[in-house]
């Protein structure tokens, strides 16, 4: 006769499920970094979003903060304003929570740049003529 034996069919099926668990265990920390990646891009595009609009402002106010509303999700930011050694020029950064501005919590995205004012002069929001 041939065939299987019971305890090499059992001992078949167990390796397949063992190779089936990983499978599972990959994919669902795959599905979770995905899901972490998509957030932090989010948050980016807000940080992004604040900075360009605390940029239009020269000089920037010490402190701002703010909500944004992307992919359907809020998101709080604050900038904080810091003066450098070199006059009329501010380092700006901007920290982004999801949801609410909650600074006991760590911030999903912290972004910085350098404020300066345009070609030697402060930008105007007058009309042009």
């Amino acid at each position: 006769m041939q065939g299987f034996t019971l305890v090499e069919v059992m001992f078949a099926l167990g390796l397949f499920a063992l190779a089936a668990l990983a499978g599972v265990v990959a994919t669902s920390q795959h599905l979770a970094s995905l899901t972490q990646l998509q957030q932090k891009t989010f948050a980016q595009y807000a940080a992004s979003n604040a900075l360009a609009r605390a940029s239009l402002a020269y000089p920037p106010t010490d402190k701002q903060t703010g909500m944004e509303l992307i992919a359907d999700q809020e998101w709080g930011w604050q900038i904080e304003v810091t003066e450098t050694a070199t006059d009329k020029v501010f380092y700006l950064t901007v920290r982004v929570y999801a949801g609410e501005v909650d600074t006991n919590n760590n911030p999903v995205v912290v972004m910085s740049r350098y404020l300066g004012p345009r070609n030697g002069t402060a930008p105007t929001t007058e009309a042009m003529p």
